[in-house]
Order: C-alpha cells, then sequence, then structure tokens
C-alpha cells in the first residue's frame, strides 16, 4: 500500500461551498481511479505548523494505482481548485 499525504495551506479561510467541492471531488476520484482506497480532505489540529491548516490523505493499493491518479482527467478540477487557493503545499508519499 501507498500513502500519499499533501499539506496544504490557504490564502484565506475555506467556505462551506469550497468544502463541499473537495468533498465532491474526494468521492469522485475514489468512485474513478481503480486501488484508490481511501481519500479525505482534513483539518490540522496541530497548532505546531499554523500555515498548513489542511491535509489530503489518501491510501492506494500499489503504486501504480498512485500513478493512474496523477495522471487521470478526474484529478484536473482538484489539483486547479488547489494551484488558485494554496499559499504552501508539500506531498510525502510512502508506503506501508
Amino acid at each position: 500500500m501507498l500513502q500519499h499525504i499533501v499539506q496544504l495551506g490557504f490564502k484565506k479561510d475555506l467556505t462551506e461551498t469550497d468544502h463541499a467541492f473537495i468533498a465532491q471531488q474526494c468521492d469522485l476520484l475514489k468512485q474513478a481511479i481503480p486501488g484508490l482506497l481511501d481519500m479525505r480532505f482534513v483539518a490540522n489540529e496541530s497548532n505546531r505548523t499554523p500555515e498548513f491548516s489542511h491535509a489530503f490523505v489518501a491510501t492506494f493499493s500499489e503504486l501504480q494505482a498512485h500513478d493512474l491518479y496523477q495522471a487521470a482527467p478526474e484529478h484536473d478540477a482538484l489539483r486547479q481548485f488547489v494551484a488558485e487557493h494554496k499559499t504552501r503545499l508539500v506531498v510525502l508519499d510512502f508506503t506501508v
């Protein structure tokens, strides 16, 4: 299995509409990508890194599923949203 974690900071607080869009995109990706076992968008509850307010946490069955996810057109809308709204982004991928 592969864990894919994307920590983010945003230019401004996310709205309810933003959260609904992100949740919808996560659900779409889980349905569209074979091997994407779970994908969540979570708030950072730690005050130690306030520049990173949220994270995507995804679990893939294998590296090839992650590669498929990265290339999938279904990923484009979420990628574009993040690119337009982020101030910071860091990615951590590791095998379990």
